[in-house]
């Protein structure tokens, strides 16, 4: 008699829970399940958050043209996407977007139109500013610049641009790393750069990326996807985005501002990081630094008497060279670090660089010198398929890898 009572209190038990389960599984998905779009859209993210977003920031991110003077007109030769910085109208986009244009003019979502003059530039870190007059931005609120210090892997990231000329397209991700390297026009490498897998594509160059405040963190300027990939209909959600940081800009914008076309500091090498399979096959005795490979004929570095291991270095490496291991007293541990330190300096000004040479520490005082013409390179463009209708668009670099050999 006790085991039925047993059995029976607990089949009671089972059905009460299957009960409860059912009632629960009942509010949460709703009848039919209408619930489990909008809750599974609530966990990627906030859509009240980043339609707020959308209509505060929007009004302020605009679509450039870039047009080519021909023998009786202009021609449309390139799009891009840029963002309203303040009330006098100074607006921020990428170099490689206005690169090489006679004409430029910015289009707002209000549908107002105006050219715009190229103020500033700075090539080092794929950054230009642009000057419309005050009164065509009377009205439109201008971007909050927020601190891209504080950005971390997991944060909302908000992209707002005119890919493939869409103008005020948005997409969402997340900021999926800090601290990356991107190379830059003048193919040196573009420090603290942040990666997003929110979708960007040729057009978005210059745009915003956004926190979940509403505030720029990043300039969006560059794309990564597969090998094989360089393609405009293969851009898809297994790419990789890259925004220069809103800090870089902030350090410069006084000079921006003032009409000055800003390199940075030249010291004249090709090196590479130092890593565990390098130092190992080399036999170097380091294991953190800058290995240099490459000496710039009359450089400061060469001025500098500083040693290189060859230009046949990544062909037959030979172990020989210097390996700078500090700038000023301040340990380099590779080629990011390397390039903030450089970037605290202008051309002309004096630094000593520690350096291993033959197993030795030893000091080496370099002048840095200006950045020379001859060394400025052009990004990749990524043209559109002759039937796709879409506008020639200076778009996004579509680098296999990024290249940690650069000229510095």
């Amino acid at each position: 008699m006790k085991e039925r009572t047993t059995k029976t209190f607990a089949v009671a038990i089972t059905v009460v829970a299957a009960a409860v389960i059912l009632i629960i599984a009942f509010a949460w998905f709703g009848p039919g399940l209408e619930g489990a779009s909008s809750s599974a859209s609530a966990a990627l993210f906030d859509e009240r958050l980043v339609q707020d977003i959308y209509t505060r920031v929007s009004p302020a991110v605009v679509e450039i043209r870039i047009d080519r003077r021909g023998q009786d007109s202009f021609t449309r030769v390139g799009s891009g996407s840029g963002f309203l910085i303040d009330e006098q109208g100074h607006i921020v986009t990428n170099n490689h977007v206005i690169q090489d244009a006679d004409r430029v003019r910015v289009s707002f979502q209000n549908g107002k139109s105006v050219e715009a003059e190229i103020l500033g530039t700075n090539p080092g870190n794929d950054l230009a500013l642009l000057k419309v007059d005050s009164a065509a931005v009377a009205g439109i609120v201008p971007v909050a610049l927020g601190d891209s210090s504080k950005a971390k892997p997991g944060q909302m990231a908000i992209a707002i641009g005119s890919p493939f000329g869409l103008d005020g397209s948005v997409t969402v991700g997340v900021i999926s790393g800090v601290g990356r390297t991107l190379n830059s026009d003048l193919s040196r490498p573009i420090a603290g750069v942040l990666q997003t897998d929110a979708l960007i594509g040729p057009g978005n160059s210059g745009g915003p990326l956004l926190n979940s405040s509403g505030e720029v963190v990043g300039i969006n300027t560059a794309i990564q996807v597969a090998r094989g990939g360089q393609d405009l209909r293969t851009i898809s959600g297994s790419s990789i985005g890259f925004a220069v940081p809103i800090n870089t800009l902030a350090d410069l914008l006084p000079r921006l501002k003032e009409g000055l076309m800003i390199t940075p500091p030249w010291l004249g090498i090709s090196a590479i990081s130092l890593e565990p399979l390098l130092v190992e096959s080399l036999g170097l005795p380091a294991d953190r630094g800058v290995y240099i490979t490459q000496i710039m004929p009359g450089s400061p570095a060469e001025q500098a008497g500083l040693s290189a291991s060859g230009s046949d270095f990544l062909l037959r490496p030979t172990g020989e060279g210097d390996i700078i291991i500090a700038v000023d007293g301040v340990p380099v541990d590779g080629m990011a670090s390397l390039i903030v330190l450089l970037n605290e300096h202008l051309p002309g000004d004096g630094i000593t660089l520690k350096v291993i040479r033959d197993g030795e520490e030893t000091d080496v005082p370099v002048t840095l010198g200006e950045w020379p013409e001859d060394q400025l390179s052009t990004r990749p463009r990524i043209l559109p398929e002759p039937d796709t209708g879409i506008p020639f668009i200076p778009g996004l670099p579509f680098p296999d890898l990024f290249p940690e050999n650069p000229h510095r």
